[in-house]
């Protein structure tokens, strides 16, 4: 009896704890069915979509337009009459060298010719006296043959002390560094009173004409047969926007990295763009024309990791699956599942489900 007594009010107050949980979740569920999700959207559009390959380019000048120069003479530095970011033109003297020295050499070089060339002449005498004297009958043909050989000995030597001349002329030439094109001073290598030992290992100064500069970009092959001459890239610098085009794509591609070199133009006439310095690049590699596109922000993911689009009717959100084509940082091409001037949601549908109800920020 007692046990009877104590078992039916556990038996009711279990019946009550049931029936509370089952009003609570329905009344959750309730809450939940009835919740709206705070959504913004944005409308499908057509718009050319350019699909980039970004890469990182090192500005570097064009073929011929950069020459770190060298004395082809050994000497000491006399003078270097220019420094880095100097402005030059073409012809412009940039360093000299000592030329006590040269001069030296050149006076020398020119004693000899002189004396050379005065044997010469007197060894055209001697043959001219000896052969006089032959037909006379005094002097004998050997003696004739010997004369002619020793005109022909002093005409070489003429011909070497000349030579040598013109070499020792061309070394005082040469002790003026000229600019050999117009354009900037670089890089200054040496200073007065250092030597150089004449060969292009130790360059005195480096310019380059900076008024036109290529950016330098190493690709992969799969994307280098994509990229065409003649295709503009849009690029920032220093919070500046630039533009290039592409002027050649290398034909090879090194077979460790598997990298093939494209080239942009760039056209530089303040100098914003410095010889070395890296950017970041996106080059073109492919176009879609008046393409469907929707905000990048509003492609989500399910479960199987397919792109889904919420699409809005109403006050419903309607699950699309869709195709995707070119994909850019802000916009994404819908090849499949949209039409132009629907209406997606870009922020808020996370775990949304298909049909639930949103509202939309103004």
């Amino acid at each position: 009896m007692n046990r009877k007594r104590t078992f039916l009010p556990l038996l009711v107050a279990a019946m009550l704890f049931t029936a509370c949980g089952k009003k609570a979740a329905d009344e959750d569920e309730k809450v939940k069915s009835t919740a709206v999700a705070e959504v913004t959207v944005a409308k499908v559009t057509r718009q050319d979509v350019t699909a980039t390959v970004s890469v990182s380019a090192t500005v570097a000048a064009p073929p011929n337009e950069d020459a770190k120069i060298a004395s082809l003479t050994p000497g000491r530095i006399a003078t270097v009459r220019v420094a880095e970011g100097d402005k030059v033109i073409a012809g412009e003297v940039l360093a000299t060298l000592d030329e006590a020295p040269l001069q030296e050499q050149l006076r020398q070089a020119e004693g000899a010719a002189a004396q050379a060339k005065a044997n010469a002449e007197n060894a055209k005498l001697s043959l001219d006296r000896e052969q006089g004297l032959f037909e006379k009958g005094i002097s004998s043909r050997k003696e004739v043959e010997d004369a002619r050989t020793q005109v022909a000995v002093t005409e070489g030597a003429q011909r070497a002390a000349e030579a040598a001349l013109s070499v020792s002329r061309m070394q005082v030439a040469r002790g003026k560094l000229t600019a050999p094109f117009a354009g900037t001073v670089v890089k200054r290598y040496v200073s007065a009173g250092e030597q150089v030992d004449g060969t292009a290992a130790n360059p005195v100064v480096e310019v380059a004409n900076l008024s036109h500069v290529e950016l330098q970009a190493n690709v992969p092959a799969t994307d280098l047969a994509r990229i065409r001459t003649a295709q503009k890239v849009d690029f920032d610098s220093a919070g500046k926007k630039l533009q290039g085009t592409v002027i050649a794509t290398s034909p090879a591609v090194d077979p460790t990295s598997g990298l093939g070199l494209v080239r942009i133009s760039v056209a530089n006439p303040d100098g914003a763009l410095r010889l070395g310095q890296l950017l970041n690049v996106g080059v073109p590699v492919s176009v879609s024309k008046r393409a469907l596109t929707v905000p990048a922000a509003a492609v989500y993911r399910n479960e199987e990791n397919q792109p889904i689009i919420y699409r809005v009717n109403g006050d419903a959100a309607e699950v699309v699956q869709v195709k995707l084509g070119l994909q850019t940082k802000d916009s994404v091409e819908v090849l499949d599942g949209l039409k132009e001037g629907d209406i997606v949601i870009v922020n808020g549908g996370y775990g949304l489900e298909d049909k639930a109800k949103v509202k939309i920020k103004p």
